[in-house]
């Protein structure tokens, strides 16, 4: 591959765009440094991992003792994988089916995906919260399980059908030739090709469900179905600073881990988007 000159203007330029990159990257630098050193130094600049404590056993905080974060992590990583699967195979069916077949109520449902989308989710905690009381399952994980894939389902339905739509129908028409059913052509060939969308609504999802504190706080009457955010909260309450700076920088850390670890998962897939037509693709 040839090596491409510059021009004494263009590396000017170029130069111009780094140094204020730089600029621009410093400050946000600076903020995470100083969040790891919170974390892994104590007040004397000594290394330590006593702000860790929590993971494995309770730790004595002022007046109070804090109970270990395991049982709301597995809380939160139970919700997470469910919701996250959940969406994914409802969306990517029903994305499907809305790109491809032909049926009576397709547009209406298709307008209906964007009128609900035009709704923020907190207009409709009340009458979701009515809904649960009449089906018994408020106050409980499954009532905001539920939930919590009904409010994504709409968005990530329309996001992955503008990538069926993206599809050339030689593909799925070829699959149809070699004796493919729909379905199995659906399964074998036209989800590879969608990867990208499936990556795509797969970090939403997951990004969402992980963090969600506002379903938790509203559809959860107690403290029996901790989650991480509830379990930071109930840390950070403005009447009652019970932990110091250094803790909650630990617990931070612990908190976007997971979505660090997904998100580089997932990386390769979302960049994916090129897609060629004719048969054997």
């Amino acid at each position: 591959m040839a090596k491409v000159t510059l021009s004494k203007t263009e590396k000017k330029k170029q130069n111009i765009a780094i140094a204020v990159l730089v600029l621009l990257c410093a400050p946000i630098l600076y903020l995470y440094i100083s969040f790891f050193g919170l974390a892994f130094f104590n007040a004397d600049g000594a290394f330590t991992l006593s702000n860790f404590d929590f993971l494995y056993k309770p730790m004595k905080l002022k007046q109070t003792t804090i109970q270990p974060i395991g049982k709301s992590f597995v809380n939160t990583v139970y919700f997470t994988i469910i919701v996250t699967l959940s969406e994914v195979v409802i969306s990517c069916l029903a994305g499907y089916a809305l790109s491809r077949l032909q049926f009576r109520g397709r547009k209406a449902i298709q307008y209906s995906l964007l009128i609900l989308r035009m709704f923020p989710n907190l207009l409709l905690l009340i009458a979701v919260l009515y809904v649960l009381i009449a089906l018994h399952i408020v106050n409980t994980m499954v009532g905001v399980i539920l939930v919590a894939i009904a409010f994504r389902i709409p968005g990530s339905t329309f996001i992955i059908k503008n990538f069926f739509d993206g599809i050339p129908r030689d593909i799925e028409n070829s699959t149809l030739v070699d004796g493919c059913s729909r379905l199995s052509g659906f399964f074998q060939v036209i989800i590879y090709l969608v990867k990208p969308g499936i990556a795509s609504i797969s970090i939403f999802s997951f990004l969402s469900a992980w963090s969600n504190y506002i379903l938790f706080n509203t559809l959860i009457f107690n403290s029996k179905t901790p989650v991480i955010a509830t379990y930071l909260h109930s840390l950070s309450r403005s009447e009652q600073m019970i932990a110091d700076y250094g803790v909650f920088a630990a617990m931070a850390i612990v908190y976007m881990l997971p979505v660090f670890v997904f998100f580089v998962i997932s990386q390769k897939q979302l960049m994916e988007g090129n897609i060629g037509g004719g048969k054997g693709v």
